[in-house]
């Protein structure tokens, strides 16, 4: 068994230095730009029992000062590794930090429980112990099956080997980054892909219309990414490990560039429309739901040239990937201020249009409204109904007779497209509609506000001012 561990370190030395220089050297660049403290590098060993993982962590390159340890909150048994001398001589006796010292290597030791076993199809999430403030550069991750399940490992990192002795079953796996989840099935897929970004497991050999595409999204993913061409039975929701089903060769080059996009920037499988948009603004290409696209469209139509390679740059150097912050990078570019990805991604599949806002906070009655919209749209000026009504003491009851509107003593009825409203029984002519609706949200125009509602507006510089006028 020694001789077989030795050459799979061997090959691994031989026939992935030059990959992980490039890798370190970008990964490093990045820590830099996210304002790490250090990185360092990891060597980790799992020995798979009945009932547990036992894990011994090899540390490498911690700086001298002293630096606190995060462990699994599920972990057991924590230890020294006493294998080698001074492996962990920085360790407090409460386990909870390295001391200041010298000795840039350390090595613990630890068990993650496995309650009911081991699963077929089980996910690991949070199993290894961080280094606060530093983050990981490389890792190399051996996993020893002293059970012999068989099965498969995937972790996410480029997978060098595994074997079938007669005593144990063994998996090397190596690259750049952190592992965050580990996965095991029983079934094994056989690698039919791999390149210096991804590993492709799948049953049957991949269409070469497949690998171009995979072999065209390399130069946007830093960390390597592995693929399993089968159902996520289990709803996995993994970092750097993606189901893909088999499907048409369209269907299957939009899932693999989202999944790619969301491995990248750490999205989760739910923020399906994040990474749409993202995909489509990045490759500039149409790509996703009919929605995601029209959002890019619709962006891409409204700005510049140089606007739009604005953006798109702001967007491949910001890792805090959501709409809030999207929003606030074309209203930087466009220096007008806009909700227009959050209220997608709130309107479900309604789109919302791309609408400005008035910066200036709104006061009602000396009371700041939080998050209270007021949009520009075709000439009008349009206060988000429900929350202005109800701060000003009024019910809204949504009917298909119309809105009903009131307080103790005014009671309002606005027919649903009709030239008219009643107040206290008594009806009234319209010439335009006061409410109009946007992606299911209500809103009020700013003149039949203040005409209905008997209101007065005072515009400041840096606040909107409402108050009830004293003829109510």
């Amino acid at each position: 068994m020694k001789f077989v561990l030795s050459f799979l370190c061997l090959f691994l030395i031989v026939s992935n230095s030059v990959l992980l220089l490039f890798q370190y050297d970008a990964y490093s660049s990045e820590l830099e730009e996210n304002g790490q403290v250090f990185f360092y590098e990891q060597d980790v060993e799992m020995k798979v029992k009945n009932d547990k993982i036992v894990i011994k962590q090899h540390f490498n390159n911690i700086p001298k000062e002293e630096v606190a340890l995060s462990w699994p909150i599920i972990s057991e048994n924590r230890s020294c590794d006493l294998d080698t001398s001074d492996s962990c001589n920085r360790l407090s006796e409460d386990m909870t930090t390295f001391k200041v010292g010298e000795n840039s290597k350390q090595s613990i030791s630890y068990e993650i429980p496995l309650v009911e076993g081991l699963k077929d199809g089980q996910m690991i999430q949070n199993f290894l112990v961080k280094l606060e403030t530093g983050d990981v550069s490389l890792t190399s991750l051996d996993i020893t099956d002293e059970l012999k399940r068989g099965g498969m490992w995937v972790s996410g990192l480029p997978l060098i080997g595994t074997t079938s002795l007669e005593l144990i079953d063994y998996t090397l796996s190596f690259g750049a980054g952190d592992v965050q989840e580990l996965y095991w099935q029983q079934e094994v897929l056989p690698v039919q892909y791999e390149d210096d970004y991804f590993t492709v497991y799948a049953s049957n050999t991949l269409p070469d219309e497949v690998t171009d595409i995979i072999g065209e999204l390399d130069s946007t993913n830093d960390e390597h990414l592995a693929i399993l061409f089968e159902e996520n039975k289990n709803n996995i929701d993994a970092t750097r490990i993606a189901f893909i089903q088999q499907g048409d060769i369209a269907s299957i080059q939009q899932e693999l560039i989202i999944k790619n996009i969301q491995a990248q920037y750490g999205l989760a499988q739910d923020n399906q429309l994040i990474a749409e948009v993202l995909s489509n603004f990045l490759l500039e290409i149409p790509v996703g739901s009919a929605k995601s696209i029209w959002m890019y469209e619709t962006i891409n139509n409204y700005l510049t040239s140089d606007q739009r390679a604005e953006f798109q740059t702001a967007l491949l150097n910001n890792k805090n990937t959501t709409a809030a912050e999207f929003d606030k990078i074309l209203t930087d570019i466009i220096d007008l201020k806009t909700s227009f990805f959050v209220m997608n991604e709130q309107s479900g599949a309604e789109n919302f249009p791309l609408l400005f806002e008035d910066p200036r906070p709104v006061y009602i009655n000396e009371q700041q409204q939080e998050e209270m919209k007021v949009l520009f749209k075709d000439g009008k000026v349009l206060y988000a109904a429900e929350q202005l009504l109800t701060s000003l003491g009024y019910t809204l009851n949504n009917t298909d007779k119309g809105l009903y509107v009131q307080d103790a003593t005014r009671a309002f009825r606005f027919p649903i497209k009709e030239p008219f409203y009643v107040l206290n029984n008594k009806r009234y002519d319209a010439l335009s509609e006061p409410f109009e609706v946007i992606a299911s949200q209500l809103y009020i125009e700013e003149a039949w506000m203040i005409r209905l509602f008997l209101l007065n507006i005072e515009k400041q510089d840096k606040r909107i001012n409402i108050t009830q006028s004293a003829l109510f």
